[in-house]
């Protein structure tokens, strides 16, 4: 069913542009032809020729009286040069028109064919992550928005500056708690201020790269994988705690991650939302690679490289 709307719509546009460049070029035609001016009604009778009664014998032969041909007015020295132009001007205006007739044949194939798209009504309920772990637009994005490599460049430009920004923020307010031996809390306040204008200048950036209509599809499906890669542009309170343990059965150093995030409620203000996540690993995860200047050597230790 959505592969026949799409066909219906591209045989539309593909018939509607087609009677565009037929009408210009019968214009074009018409204008090129030479108008020949009408001969007027008085003188038909002038240029007919007159029929002679059949002469007797005895009366002298005449010779047929020929009529004179009458001259046609042609046309006006600067009538004709306007003309010529006028051709022209619809010849270059037909040959514009074959050319985006091409474009838009050639997007037909690179962008409709064999391509499956969502019904406008479900696209609200799809959600993307906007970036990878490099912090660099994510295929998925790269392809809802149809992005070319020049728009990729400029977001994936824009997307590592505001992280970058973002973890300057971070560090400049964290603290460091060993509450017990082998263990360390590292605490993330606030900096929804701060945040809030790092927010504003990444979507200004994103807006003159995408345009208005694709800026809007991608807050509605990409904006909360946004804020989630972006530590919420520092809206949430985030608590980092570090152990170093060993397991029961077999002994072997492992590292024990708690990372928590207390964020306030959009629909009530009175309310917070709390989520946090823990395990147990053997290397210490990339994401806390940032952090390492305030983790003791008992949690580095678990970086893969020692």
């Amino acid at each position: 069913m959505l592969e026949t709307n799409i066909a219906k719509k591209c045989t539309a546009t593909l018939i509607g542009v087609g009677l565009l460049v037929c009408v210009s070029v019968l214009a074009s035609w018409w204008a090129s032809s030479p108008e020949v001016a009408p001969t007027p009604a008085g003188r038909t009778a002038a240029i007919a020729p007159k029929i002679e009664p059949k002469p007797n014998a005895s009366t002298q032969k005449v010779g047929p009286r020929i009529p004179k041909a009458a001259s046609v007015p042609a046309a006006n020295a600067s009538d004709r040069d306007q003309l010529e132009r006028k051709s022209f001007q619809l010849e270059m205006e037909n040959a514009r028109l074959r050319g985006r007739l091409d474009d838009m044949l050639n997007w037909i194939l690179d962008n409709v064919r064999g391509t499956f798209p969502l019904p406008e009504g479900q696209m609200a309920n799809l959600r993307l992550i906007p970036v990878d772990d490099n912090m660099a637009v994510s295929d998925d994005l790269a392809q809802v928005l149809r992005l070319n490599d020049k728009e990729i460049e400029r977001l994936d430009t824009a997307f590592i500056g505001t992280r970058s920004v973002l973890q300057d923020l971070e560090t400049e307010n964290i603290s460091v708690d060993k509450p017990a031996e082998n263990q360390v809390v590292l605490n993330i306040p606030p900096y929804a201020e701060e945040g809030q204008l790092v927010r504003e200048e990444l979507y200004g950036e994103l807006q003159k790269t995408l345009g208005a209509a694709r800026f809007d599809r991608f807050l509605e499906v990409a904006e909360t994988g946004l804020d989630e890669k972006f530590e919420y542009f520092g809206e949430a309170d985030r608590t980092l705690q570090f152990e170093a343990v060993q397991d029961e059965k077999s002994g072997e150093s492992q590292l024990f991650v708690r990372d928590e995030r207390v964020l306030p409620s959009k629909d009530d203000p009175l309310r917070q939302n709390i989520t946090a996540s823990e395990r147990i690993v053997t290397n210490l995860p990339a994401e806390y690679y940032p952090y390492w200047n305030w983790l003791p050597e008992y949690v580095t230790r678990f970086s893969p490289g020692k």
